[in-house]
């Protein structure tokens, strides 16, 4: 992150939230989405529309393959997540895989107490801070994951084969970029002003 765009996001957070609009019957239909200029042409944000439809089928393209892999395996798509994280990142608490997923620990919790049922994972004391506890891949977790990888490998080769590695380190920029920003959109839904709110027909 550059240091302009840590002074933008500063400045947002430290900014009062952002009053809705009110709705005129005069304006036009569709709404527009956004009041960004670079997707608002011609009085339209079909351009940003598009993008946001091509996003949501990308994401949903992501979770039914997911759903292949963990079938595969016996287990949930957010369990083969978790299964993932907890085998790049050895010795890793719950509270690092709900930051790693944008989840809440109570819900990391509960999928890794079924994976620890299913003896896939393992718990041990953190020495460094007794609150927690450590998790780790079982040797069947392990076996599950090397039994995975040939499927895994094939259907990413063909998903992803169109990105050059400059490509891909552009798209992870600009997505990280983007969930950044994203973290501040839900802030400012979540503030005092907006939280709960309701549309005055509803």
């Amino acid at each position: 992150m550059t240091k302009v765009q840590s002074a933008r996001r500063s400045r947002r957070l430290d900014s009062p939230a952002v009053q809705p609009k009110s709705a005129t019957a005069d304006g036009p239909f569709p709404p527009l989405t956004t009041s960004l200029e670079a997707f608002v042409k011609g009085g339209s944000d079909n351009e940003f529309r598009r993008l946001i439809y091509n996003l949501t089928s990308l994401f949903n393209q992501m979770m039914r393959t997911r759903k292949h892999f963990a079938a595969y395996i016996g287990v949930t798509e957010a369990q083969l997540l978790m299964m993932t994280i907890i085998a790049e990142m050895r010795g890793s608490t719950v509270g690092q895989i709900a930051d790693a997923l944008g989840v809440s620990s109570q819900f990391v919790t509960i999928e890794i107490g079924h994976l620890v049922k299913k003896h896939i994972v393992e718990k041990r004391p953190n020495e460094a801070d007794r609150r927690s506890m450590l998790l780790n891949l079982t040797a069947k977790g392990r076996t599950l994951l090397r039994e995975l990888a040939p499927l895994r490998q094939r259907v990413n080769d063909l998903h992803w084969r169109s990105l050059t590695e400059d490509r891909a380190k552009f798209l992870q920029e600009v997505i990280s970029t983007v969930l950044a920003d994203g973290r501040l959109s839900l802030h400012e839904l979540d503030s005092p002003a907006l939280h709960g709110r309701k549309a005055p027909s509803v």
